[in-house]
């Protein structure tokens, strides 16, 4: 269009000097000052053009994304469970839990924080209940890869929250690099207070955003957990909505606990554990069909960690004799134990053999130390992070005490007593013929 003025307002001018007007000499330097502004004209009218049709682009597509947006926070991201029957293990009583949380009354002024070591079916349980409830609960999955951060935002309010113009992308991909910007989350919390307002206006109480996995955040972009943690602390103050935090590891509530954001946290912590021993049993023998002798020792070996449950009743099913099953974890658990250089000649190994020395005292029987007795044997917090997030030991902010990660791992300190000075052996595993 603006092209076409360009060409009407030469040609008109030309017939003009023609008709009325003596030849005009124009020297060569005049002309290609005209041709050179007639050019920068054209080419500034087209920009103007694509810039205005890119930015009105942009606007239309918020306000799609904004209408698309209220209706699934209306509806509820519901995320799917894809868990077959046989590894599937229901624990009613810890969804009615979940639920409760998800389920605020308009004064709810706290956020929440659900915490469960890796295999208890935390996230199984949170994507159940969410899915249950339905109505108000955005569920966002937290990816490994943080670059994808943003594309776990938008997944979990049902569009894409690449909100900017093609150019403002264009110009984004030329100075990008491969880690996520925080810009991006401080953009999907806007975009979440924005929808919990529509969302108590009409139904009178907040909305509920589940943040799984944080624990990826904690060891590869701390700030953005602090950024949510702050908003999630903002947002219970006004009422807003109220954020959910589920993660596996000690070092996330140390983390959250220690800044001035924990003000408004609702505490005691949730924690998912492990399956009782009932439940073990009626899983192995129910679900897995395996004879009551044999789960027996399976329980003793990995104790009720739902994952471990399901990886040696596998192995046990394919026909693995139990001495071969049980090799096979308490070799997994030494590669963990020298990765966290707690075998001997390791950094924290004569750390870790006092640390195991005090939880199996014999006048320790529930093999707990409290976390203050655990602190003092560091100098350094870092230290003390970088052994509790070893998979060794694990932090319980419900009760504010260290144990050990899992049974197995207590059933390999027991098999390598000698190693760690422990004065005999609690847990004896026998072959039953």
């Amino acid at each position: 269009m603006f092209l076409t003025l360009h060409l009407f307002f030469y040609f008109y001018s030309s017939k003009s000097f023609t008709n009325s007007s003596p030849p005009l000499h124009i020297s060569e330097t005049s002309f290609l000052s005209i041709f050179l502004s007639s050019a920068v004209g054209i080419l500034a009218s087209i920009l103007l053009f694509f810039v205005s049709g890119d930015v009105l682009y942009a606007c239309c597509r918020s306000l799609y994304n904004e209408n698309l947006l209220n209706k699934t926070v209306e509806k509820g991201t519901q995320p799917k469970i894809d868990i077959s029957n046989d590894e599937f293990v229901s624990r009613p009583q810890v969804v009615e839990r979940i639920k409760e949380i998800l389920q605020p009354h308009k004064n709810h002024s706290y956020y929440h924080l659900i915490c469960g070591e890796h295999g208890t079916g935390k996230t199984t349980l949170a994507r159940i209940a969410s899915s249950e409830v339905g109505c108000g609960v955005i569920y966002v999955d937290i990816p490994a890869d943080l670059s994808g951060l943003d594309k776990a935002f938008g997944k979990a309010i049902n569009f894409a929250s690449e909100k900017i113009s093609i150019t403002g992308q264009w110009l984004r991909k030329i100075k990008s690099d491969d880690t996520p910007k925080i810009s991006e989350c401080a953009k999907a919390l806007k975009t979440f207070r924005h929808a919990s307002e529509v969302y108590k206006a009409k139904h009178d109480k907040p909305m509920v955003i589940v943040y799984d996995n944080v624990s990826y955040l904690v060891h590869k972009n701390p700030k953005i957990l602090d950024i949510l943690q702050d908003d999630a602390k903002h947002s219970a103050d006004d009422r807003k909505y109220i954020a959910v935090f589920v993660c596996s590891e000690g070092s996330v509530p140390q983390r959250m606990e220690s800044r001035s954001a924990w003000s408004r946290a609702k505490t005691p912590v949730m924690e998912i554990g492990d399956l009782s021993k009932e439940e073990s049993m009626e899983y192995l023998i129910k679900k897995r069909k395996i004879k009551e002798v044999d789960v027996k020792k399976l329980f003793d070996l990995v104790g009720g960690r739902i994952i471990e449950l399901k990886t040696v009743a596998d192995d046990f099913l394919k026909g693995q004799e139990f001495e071969v099953v049980k090799k096979q974890v308490l070799n997994k658990v030494e590669k963990t134990f020298r990765s966290a250089e707690l075998l001997p000649n390791g950094l924290y190994y004569e750390v870790g053999k006092s640390i195991i020395g005090d939880l199996l005292n014999s006048n320790n029987k529930s093999n707990e130390l409290s976390f203050l007795d655990f602190n003092k044997y560091f100098d350094k917090t870092e230290k003390l992070n970088e052994v509790l997030g070893s998979n060794i030991f694990s932090y319980h902010p419900e009760k504010n005490v260290v144990t050990f990660q899992s049974q197995s791992v207590k059933c390999y300190v027991h098999e390598n007593a000698d190693i760690f000075s422990v004065p005999g052996s609690h847990i004896k595993i026998i072959e039953v013929n």
